[in-house]
């Protein structure tokens, strides 16, 4: 991770980020997925930072897709994911209760974005996603230096 990365992160989420690796990019080269340090003020361990990305994926959410890919996928898969990540990082894909539920697309698509746990919920959702990544350049705006 470079120090261009933590200020485009930063830009991304509009805060300072917890310390962080990035876990994937974006065909610009910029983060579009951070894996958090583990922290219990922060459960969630892959997080999408690309704006562009996390709203096509609200959009998929908006229009039901929660419940839509947990019909598809099924309890046991989502299930089997949730118990593969909580071996891994000693927690659940972005801190669901038991029984299977997904909570949030955004993590699962993180988490598979990451290649940490390649998922069909993921898959499911980017391919509800016509264009995950805007064709005409990075949305990432960084702000300008102060004193530039």
């Amino acid at each position: 991770m470079t120090d261009h990365d933590y200020e485009t992160v930063t830009a991304q989420l509009g805060r300072e980020p917890k310390p962080f690796t990035v876990a994937a990019r974006c065909p610009f080269g910029k983060p579009s997925a951070i894996r958090n340090e583990p922290s219990r003020k922060l459960p969630t361990t892959f997080w999408l930072t690309c704006p562009a990305l996390n709203s096509a994926i609200a959009g998929v959410e908006a229009g039901g897709g929660v419940k839509a890919v947990q019909e598809l996928v099924g309890e046991k898969e989502v299930e089997r994911i949730h118990a593969e990540h909580r071996e891994r990082y000693g927690v659940r894909v972005a801190g669901v209760r038991e029984g299977g539920y997904i909570k949030c697309l955004h993590a699962f698509t993180a988490l598979h974005l990451s290649g940490e746990i390649p998922n069909a919920v993921a898959e499911w959702t980017l391919s509800r996603i016509e264009e995950p990544y805007p064709g005409s350049g990075c949305c990432t705006r960084r702000e300008p230096a102060s004193g530039a």
